[in-house]
């Protein structure tokens, strides 16, 4: 059987769909036999995801007060007749300093948001949205606040290894939660290694500066 669901692509040229999502199952074994074919690549209810929308707007506002980031919105590039998917507005976060881990939220047409943490990792929200993948809004959204809160928290390691047989490898490590997926490249390290942002020498980036309260008077 074929399974050619189109995951959300990513606005990157050298980035890939490489971080992990987790979705509810509603506790319900689905095997690929049970799933039509015509479920894969069709979206039927796209507007259940519209809850990110705003609980990314909410999120924007909670980090930029929370923590020392410069925030700043870009015009997303033209789209193309043939693009699905549009990215509508980008909000991107610089930290206070350079070995804390930039991200941008990219506000989409679908509705979701793509996620663009540190130099390399970069996440979908949903990862899918085909009716097949059955993901749901509340799933991701609490994978949208797992992320964007560990981002702040120094929890994404991201480094190249192996020399002459190179693997990217990102990883997540929380108080309740880890994650980490390896990837061989067997192109693009050139393209990975020239990117503007650059992981700090060890991988490991750090927390983001709280903001400084001002007392009441």
């Amino acid at each position: 059987m074929g399974t050619d669901c189109e995951h959300q692509p990513g606005f990157g040229d050298v980035k890939a769909n490489i971080g992990e999502s987790w979705w509810n199952t509603s506790n319900r074994v689905t095997t690929v036999d049970d799933i039509p074919e015509a479920a894969y690549g069709r979206v039927t209810n796209p507007q259940r995801f519209e809850p990110l929308i705003a609980a990314g707007r909410a999120l924007v506002a909670d980090l930029e007060q929370r923590f020392e980031v410069t925030v700043t919105h870009s015009v997303p590039p033209q789209a193309r007749e043939s693009t699905a998917v549009m990215v509508v507005d980008i909000v991107h976060f610089t930290p206070a300093l350079a070995d804390q881990a930039p991200l941008t939220i990219a506000f989409t047409s679908f509705p979701g948001l793509y996620l663009d943490i540190g130099a390399w990792e970069h996440v979908a929200l949903p990862s899918c949205g085909c009716d097949a993948c059955d993901e749901d809004a509340s799933s991701t959204l609490e994978s949208l606040s797992r992320y964007c809160e560990a981002t702040a928290a120094g929890q994404l390691c991201e480094r190249i290894s192996g020399g002459t047989s190179p693997t990217l490898k990102l990883s997540w490590k929380g108080d309740d939660w880890a994650s980490s997926t390896a990837r061989q490249l067997s192109t693009g390290v050139t393209e990975l290694q020239a990117h503007s942002i650059q992981p700090p020498t060890d991988g490991r980036w750090q927390p983001w500066s709280p903001r400084s309260q001002t007392a009441p008077r």
